[in-house]
């Protein structure tokens, strides 16, 4: 952390700078107004007022023209020495006043933990561990009560929901979670921005929040350069920081991390942010919020689902994918059953799921952690933004339309004030029935990703692309489409992870061991208890192996 010592300020005062003032911080520009320490430096600068007898008696001699000179005592650099020490303790008489909120929010928390080191190997969590940062904050005192895969882990999700969102998930929001709409979106083509995964619908909601000072800082998951893929967080202050954001990182993220600035000096003046993550990340975030001193917190999220666990592991699912993983800049797996891969040289790959090199090669890929989640919809933000709930459009996925969740006032207010941007679909546009219902593909596509997952896929012969490309068109007509595709993915993802978690990882939860039940959310459950004898079944065929 760069600071600039307040002796500083008076040479910018000197030089004529009344803008702004740059702190030279590697990871944000903190831009503070200085118009109240100029006022306060001039004041201490013309000295105090002559008194009353001053102003009957004392006369200094007139200067030439008639006009008296200010009475000043000492020297101009005794007199800004004077100014130094006396807006240092005005600086610091302001700040309990202006920052009481967080540190009375501090002061009743009373959990403060040594944050663990970011290279740290192993976390509560253990092999459970998603890596979201949390631990690397003065928060890890509460990891037990937060984290998403300690102790009751997603069945907080529950209590929650309630919390957050002022109300209980309903009856018919068993899948998508609470929510006050339900629409198609995508940004407007002249407003598009150079960087994104999609047409950038979440790097131009957080833009639109800056502009309109809704918020002071955006959490935010940026990365460098030479490794795109490779996700780091950061508290962007400017629009010009979240533009270079945009994009995917498919990897688990700290995105947690910077949190810690919050009560470092740079971040002191942040009482209104906008956080973008994932469901575990945010559900460990939820369960702290009363504790970070803030104002306001939006909480802006995509949909989330099967991260490789680190940079080795991504590169070995490219190699699986891409005929020249090197180049991948984002991918995807879409509603065509294809992976798009997004490549440095404007080029785009559009691969059959069927055509995978060596796909025995994958298991160890996605991490445990992402086997153990029920929260594929992030059902903890106030807006999620996802792909899957919207039919198939063809093209590529940089200019294809996704679906938004709305869940509460907060949402909607980052949708009014993002509307210049924005085009919103009706629901009803979502609502696409397919010609084979998702109960009779599911069985069919959970035992290759069970095997995967187990480390039980066995090599095959590579079938010829032609008939991995007919394969691939012939699932995307026969297979449901919008909603009830994102229901379909809903319903694998987690009768897959409850497999996993029943066979082996539930024993491999640190602390005290749980019943499954415990530690799963009530839609969980409900959808279990749909497929209840295909899912004793894969128990069986499973039973004994550990997951890779």
């Amino acid at each position: 952390m760069v600071l600039v010592p307040v002796p500083a300020l008076f040479i910018l005062r000197l030089f004529q700078v009344n803008e702004t003032i740059t702190f030279g911080c590697p990871v944000l520009e903190c831009r503070k107004s200085n118009d109240a320490l100029n006022a306060r430096f001039q004041s201490i600068e013309a000295g105090p007022p002559p008194s009353a007898a001053a102003k009957r008696g004392a006369r200094s001699k007139p200067t030439k023209g008639g006009a008296e000179p200010v009475q000043r005592s000492g020297t101009r650099a005794q007199r800004l020495l004077k100014a130094s020490v006396e807006v240092t303790k005005w600086r610091s008489e302001r700040a309990p006043a202006e920052h009481i909120g967080r540190a009375q929010a501090r002061a009743r928390c009373g959990k403060k933990g040594k944050p663990m080191p970011v290279d740290q190997s192993v976390y509560p969590a253990k092999e459970l561990c998603s890596r979201c940062g949390f631990c690397n904050t003065s928060l890890i005192a509460q990891v037990q009560d937060a984290c998403a895969f300690l102790g009751a882990g997603m069945a907080r999700i529950d209590q929650l929901e309630h919390t957050v969102h002022g109300r209980p998930r309903q009856e018919e929001e068993l899948y998508f979670g609470v929510q006050d709409g339900l629409r198609p979106i995508q940004v407007a083509p002249e407003a598009r921005t150079g960087r994104r995964a999609w047409t950038g619908v979440v790097t131009s909601i957080a833009c639109e929040m800056l502009r309109s000072k809704a918020v002071d800082a955006v959490l935010c998951v940026s990365s460098t350069v030479d490794k795109p893929l490779e996700p780091k967080p950061i508290l962007a202050r400017s629009v010009e920081e979240v533009l270079q954001t945009g994009g995917v990182k498919p990897m688990l993220s700290p995105n947690l991390l910077p949190l810690e600035e919050l009560w470092q000096v740079r971040g002191e003046d942040i009482q209104r942010l906008l956080f973008i993550g994932v469901g575990c990340q945010v559900q460990a975030l939820r369960s702290v919020e009363a504790d970070l001193g803030l104002k306001e917190l939006y909480v802006l999220g995509t949909n989330c689902v099967d991260n490789p666990r680190n940079a080795e592991a991504l590169h070995r699912f490219l190699q699986s994918a891409s005929e020249t993983p090197e180049t991948a800049t984002g991918f995807e797996f879409m509603q065509d059953n294809r992976i798009h891969v997004k490549h440095s040289d404007g080029r785009y790959e559009r691969i059959p799921v069927f055509s995978l090199k060596e796909p025995q090669n994958c298991t160890g890929v996605i991490a445990k952690s992402c086997y153990s989640c029920f929260d594929y919809v992030n059902a903890l933000t106030d807006l999620t933004v996802g792909y899957m709930g919207v039919p198939w459009q063809g093209g590529r996925m940089t200019e294809h339309q996704q679906y938004c969740v709305v869940r509460n006032e907060r949402g909607q207010k980052m949708l009014r004030l993002s509307q210049s941007v924005l085009e919103l679909g009706q629901a009803e546009e979502l609502q696409v029935d397919g010609r084979l219902s998702r109960q009779q593909l599911l069985p069919e596509v959970l035992r290759p990703e069970l095997d995967l997952a187990f480390g039980q896929r066995k090599p095959r012969p590579e079938p010829p692309r032609w008939l991995a490309e007919l394969l691939s068109e012939v699932f995307t007509w026969l297979g449901p489409q919008g909603l009830d595709f994102a229901r379909a993915s809903i319903d694998r993802a987690t009768l897959r992870n409850l497999v996993c978690l029943e066979v082996d990882l539930l024993k491999k939860r640190a602390g005290q061991q749980m019943e499954l039940d415990a530690t799963l959310p009530k839609h969980a459950k409900k959808i279990r208890s749909q497929y209840q004898e295909l899912f004793e079944t894969l128990l069986e065929t499973y039973r004994g192996k550990q997951v890779q």
